[in-house]
């Protein structure tokens, strides 16, 4: 009886052990964090006083110039809001206070528009062209 209780002890000692190795080991988890990724081909807010931004809103004033039956020239005086949506060209939505020029100043008493333009850019060519504009006072 002795040793078949002594092989039953020394059985389940084995088996404990082998129970203990077989147990799962807890598994590190990487840690998820949501990230601001815009949409590609989608739209989305920009700085209005970006480089970039400022460089596209002078590029519209000025083939909102050159198309303009205006006698007198507009400059940009600030960008208020920019969206930009990327797809084979940058496409800028644009919306801007232009005043009217005399010469090279700005006069005091100028007529002021608030417009909204809609430009591209070409990065292989650098090119800037203008799509759309509209303009209230």
């Amino acid at each position: 009886m002795a040793p078949q209780l002594l092989m039953l002890s020394l059985v389940s000692a084995l088996y404990l052990v082998a129970q203990g190795q077989e147990q799962p080991q807890p598994i590190e988890e990487e840690l998820i964090t949501a990230k601001n990724i815009q949409p590609l081909g989608g739209w989305f807010n920009r700085d209005p006083e970006s480089p970039e931004i400022q460089t596209a809103a002078k590029a519209a004033v000025e083939a909102f110039n050159s198309q303009s039956n205006a006698r007198k020239y507009f400059r940009l005086i600030n960008v208020i809001s920019a969206e930009t949506q990327v797809t084979n060209k940058i496409n800028y939505k644009i919306e801007a206070t232009i005043g009217k020029t005399k010469c090279l100043k700005t006069e005091h008493n100028s007529d002021r528009l608030t417009c909204t333009f809609e430009v591209w850019f070409n990065p292989r060519n650098d090119k800037h062209e203008l799509s759309a504009s509209s303009c209230q006072k």
